[in-house]
């Protein structure tokens, strides 16, 4: 994601994370709303710039951003999107 992905908070705007397991596995869909990706990649830039990188240098700051979910919460949320 790019540095952009922190400014976009708009209410009607979902992101759609495709995790790819493998060739006989069906994927998983994460679907996320933006004004919590935004906050989520935010977050996590600050505190990995914040986090010496090799050697103790400290990190340069740069346009990518990660997202990620690890408690899976997002994970087939297709109700976020209100389409009932």
């Amino acid at each position: 994601m790019s540095k952009k992905a922190e400014r976009i908070t708009d209410s009607n705007m979902f992101y759609v994370f495709v995790s790819l397991y493998g060739k006989d596995e069906k994927p998983g869909y994460h679907i996320v709303p933006s004004e919590d990706v935004a906050t989520y990649v935010s977050t996590s830039h600050k505190r990995w710039l914040d986090t010496p990188g090799r050697g103790g240098r400290m990190h340069k700051d740069t346009n990518i951003r990660t997202w990620d979910d690890p408690d899976q919460h997002y994970l087939d949320r297709w109700d976020l999107l209100g389409l009932d």
